[in-house]
Parts: structure tokens; C-alpha cells; sequence
């Protein structure tokens, strides 16, 4: 039996989760919570197999749920249901520790499947989904792309926006305005010559050897 919980804040959605996932004789669902918060006071105690992640949810970004449910959870493997398809989305989640990635637009009954596929090892990604994981690596990285490039503070932002958390939460970590954390994105962009943060995730900037030149 495998144990199986749910984070997503949309009612209908999450109906339609537990309706699928409970016809099926070899999956239990454990839990389900709405927000952010419910999340973190659900688990530990309770510690599923497999958590099923919405992307956007009203107090958090799914992503940094993820990396702080990873860490209460080392064991658990989390499988991200969004209706967002976006590089930046996409790649955050995985960074966080997600190992599958489905649309909901793709899902069409697919989501036990896809539970028990990460159960056996595997990282189920809906196609269009997979397309985009691969084209990334097809890109190479530019050679001028240097963290050095960099203020000490757009560095700050930098590593906090690779962790896949929101502008939001950028701005509160570092005591800045919102419009403040997009104009140092505004920035990091051009100066580094890219269009979304996947790309610089996917460049040499955060591979071993590279260090940041921000002073501590």
C-alpha cells in the first residue's frame, strides 16, 4: 500500500485527486491539506510515501514547501501537479527537491500511474513537460556568464531566487521592497545575458567551483 497526502487549494481539484487515487486498491491517502501551513503541521507526525504538490498556493510557493518538507521528510518523494509550465516553475520545483512534474491540463486519470511509477524509482514528467527539461540542457552556457558580473546584493538575490522562492519572499528575507527584488532581477538578466532563472540554473554559475564573490 503505498500512503500518499495532498497539498492543493483548490477544492474541485483536490475532489478529483482523492476520487482517482481512492478508487485504486494499492493507494491510501493519508492527509490532504489546503495550504502552506496546514502542510507543516501535518507532517512529521505523519510521514507519506509520496506528497502531491500544487505549485501556487495562498501562503507559500509549492516549491519552498517542498524544500521544507524535504527536510522533515528525507525519506518522502514529492510529485508536483501544476497548471503552470513555465521554465522558471519547472526548474524551481526540481531544485526543491521534486522528483515528477505533471500539467493538469495533461493529466487525463494519469496521476496513479504516475504515483506509482515514483514509488518504483522513476521520475514521471507529462510530455510537453519532459520536452522542456531536455531543451535546457541544449543550451549552452554562455562563456561571459560570471557571478562576478554581479553586485554583492543582486548575488543575495540571485541565490535566493535559485531556491525557487517568490519576489515576495525575496523582499522579506532581505528587507527590501517587492518593486526592489524585480528591478535586481531586471539586472541579474542582463547582465548575465538570460531570459529566465532556468537558464542560469542550468549554467556553470552553480556547478562545483564557482563561488560567489559576495563578502560575508
Amino acid at each position: 500500500m503505498i500512503t500518499i497526502a495532498i497539498v492543493e487549494d483548490h477544492q474541485a481539484e483536490l475532489d478529483g485527486f482523492i476520487k482517482e487515487l481512492s478508487a485504486e486498491s494499492d493507494l491510501r491517502i493519508v492527509a490532504t491539506a489546503g495550504t502552506a501551513q496546514q502542510a507543516r503541521e501535518l507532517f512529521p507526525p505523519l510521514v507519506p510515501e509520496i506528497v502531491i504538490v500544487d505549485l501556487v498556493l495562498p501562503d507559500s510557493t509549492g516549491a519552498a514547501l517542498i524544500v521544507e518538507l524535504k527536510a522533515a521528510l528525507p525519506q518522502t518523494s514529492f510529485l508536483v501537479v501544476s497548471a503552470y509550465e513555465d521554465y522558471d516553475r519547472i526548474y524551481s520545483a526540481i531544485i526543491a527537491g521534486a522528483v515528477g512534474y505533471l500539467g493538469k491540463v495533461y493529466l487525463k486519470g494519469d496521476l496513479a500511474q504516475a504515483v506509482r511509477e515514483i514509488h518504483g524509482g522513476g521520475s514521471p514528467m507529462s510530455s510537453p513537460i519532459a520536452r522542456k527539461v531536455i531543451n535546457a540542457f541544449h543550451v549552452a552556457a554562455k562563456p561571459s556568464m560570471k557571478i562576478s558580473q554581479l553586485s554583492e546584493r543582486e548575488q543575495e538575490v540571485l541565490h535566493i531566487l535559485a531556491t525557487g522562492r517568490s519576489y515576495q519572499d525575496i523582499a522579506s528575507s532581505l528587507f527590501i521592497s517587492v518593486e526592489t527584488v524585480r528591478t535586481h532581477v531586471r539586472n541579474i538578466y542582463r547582465k548575465l545575458q538570460v531570459h529566465s532563472v532556468s537558464e542560469i540554473n542550468h549554467s556553470e554559475l552553480f556547478r562545483p567551483g564557482q563561488k560567489s564573490s559576495s563578502k560575508k
